[in-house]
């Protein structure tokens, strides 16, 4: 039996700490915080915490396996529905041809009514059309593998040109928008993160009974179930050679020591480039619950609450001043507004789980920032597999 630290009680750490309990390893989670559940459970912002994004998933399976090989079916600790759709504001040089679409996910014919209606003709589905074969081997030889310290970084189809070159393919400067602009990635990022609006399109978007804290809770009771330790108020200072190093300069020994606090620890921080600013409404005002507005600064934003919403944009940018050029002028209705720096993106293919070195993996968004739940989900699924079982 493997002695495994878990430093971070997010998603990454608690997916990872269910599935290799699961197999009969030792696992202790070390979470610095109050209770486990990390950005699930929200960011902090003014005392409160804010839905840390859209309050919906895609590749449900990717859930459905991690609590099956856990342990119970998800459907035993928590339901899922479908997402509605994600509003699209696409500006263009001459005002009367900026478009607004709303754009459902789960059917390439929804899809496509969508597009029509809103562009008179539809070059975006035969475009998404030709995704699943590098989506296939993206998924078989990245997202699904885990990566150990001596691999070379995988070559995979559109991988040697970027987001915003393989984007070029579609006509519409309008739809090159909507095509590069996706969350936690850059422009330059691999062209075959193109795919995930293959993904999308195809498994739909989901949302958790109780949204992102309701799977949290899930997972917390799966951890209990698989009698995993979970140790809450405890700062880790950094991984070393046989374990970690605590805030006091204690070390606690680990077999193993799989890191899942969202940021690398070998690596120099990045400097944020975006901004999450949250804003409390007052009145009747219509602000969608999931929104892009595709700007040359480009603005997201979604709903945390009943009278809340979480705004990414730049750090230099005001982006209430951007919905309001948009037509989405909210300043009159602000009774709060708070700001804090936004999780980094990335410019690289993800390796969701991933090792420096021997004995240390890093899982989700500390493997590679941006990460999203299911890419991490698929991460942990693969550390999981490569370490495998403790023989009975």
């Amino acid at each position: 039996m493997a002695r495994i630290l878990v430093v971070g009680g997010g998603f990454a750490g608690m997916s990872a700490a269910a599935r290799l309990a699961k197999l009969r390893h030792d696992v202790t989670v070390l979470e610095r915080g109050a209770e486990p559940g990390g950005r699930l459970l929200g960011v902090p912002i003014g005392g409160d915490r804010w839905a840390a994004g859209p309050e919906s998933v895609t590749l449900p399976g990717a859930f459905r396996d991690l609590f099956r090989k856990s342990g119970r079916p998800m459907d035993a600790l928590i339901a899922i529905s479908p997402a509605g759709p994600r509003h699209h504001v696409l500006p263009a040089r001459w005002p009367r041809h900026t478009v607004t679409l709303d754009l459902p996910f789960g059917t390439r014919g929804a899809q496509h009514d969508a597009v029509v209606a809103a562009f008179g003709s539809d070059a975006w589905s035969p475009w998404v059309d030709e995704s699943p074969d590098p989506w296939n081997e993206l998924r078989r030889s990245v997202l699904e593998v885990a990566h150990p310290h001596d691999s070379p970084v995988p070559e995979v189809a559109w991988s040697d040109r970027s987001l915003s070159r393989t984007v070029r393919a579609l006509r519409d400067p309008r739809l090159r928008r909507l095509a590069a602009d996706l969350p936690g990635l850059t422009e330059s990022a691999p062209g075959v993160l193109a795919v995930w609006h293959y993904v999308e399109r195809n498994f739909g978007r989901w949302r958790f009974d109780g949204g992102s804290a309701g799977l949290a809770t899930a997972l917390t009771t799966r951890l209990r179930e698989r009698k995993v330790t979970i140790e809450t108020g405890v700062d880790v200072a950094r991984p070393v050679d046989v374990g970690v190093e605590l805030a006091d300069g204690s070390i606690r020994e680990a077999d193993v020591v799989v890191w899942a606090t969202g940021t690398d620890p070998l690596a120099a921080a990045p400097t944020p480039s975006l901004e999450h600013t949250a804003v409390r409404l007052d009145g009747a005002t219509e602000v969608p619950d999931d929104l892009v507005v595709h700007d040359s600064h480009v603005v997201r934003g979604w709903r945390s609450g009943t009278d809340g919403w979480v705004f990414e944009a730049p750090r230099d940018v005001d982006p209430l001043a951007v919905l309001a050029r948009h037509g989405l002028d909210l300043t009159s209705f602000v009774t709060w507004r708070g700001s804090v720096p936004a999780p980094p993106t990335s410019d690289d293919l993800p390796r969701p789980a991933r090792s420096p070195r021997p004995g240390l993996w890093l899982v989700g968004a500390a493997a590679s920032p941006g990460a999203s739940l299911e890419v991490t989900g698929m991460g942990t699924a693969a550390l999981a597999e490569h370490l495998g079982a403790v023989p009975r």
